[in-house]
């Protein structure tokens, strides 16, 4: 596998090799000074936008997760019936919490 890689590199550089010399002819040793700054200046360029945009995604990110929007839950309108029970339940604990409130004030 190893091999692999290193043939597809090797012919790859092979590739770019020609094609920068159909550009330049035979670069001088000056040319491909100039062309290594530029090239690497342009990576240098592209590496420093996405590490930059990579933390500002990190931050915004962490921003939503720590601001969340609190919303009220809606209450249900329930069907009232004659044997509702959900009533009958309310008023036994306000009956509770009155009976509470009537003795702590004793």
């Amino acid at each position: 596998m190893r091999k692999k890689i290193k043939e597809f590199l090797i012919n790859a550089w092979d590739e770019i090799e020609y094609l920068l010399r159909l550009l330049c002819g035979k670069p001088t040793p000056m040319k491909r000074f100039m062309m290594v700054l530029i090239i690497g200046g342009a990576l240098a360029v592209a590496n420093i936008y996405f590490v930059v945009s990579s933390i500002y995604n990190m931050g915004v990110s962490d921003a939503k997760k720590q601001f969340l929007e609190v919303q009220h839950i809606e209450t249900l309108k329930l069907q009232q019936s004659k044997k509702d029970s959900i009533k009958s339940i309310k008023n036994y604990e306000l009956k509770i919490k009155s009976n509470e409130y009537e003795q702590s004030n004793r």
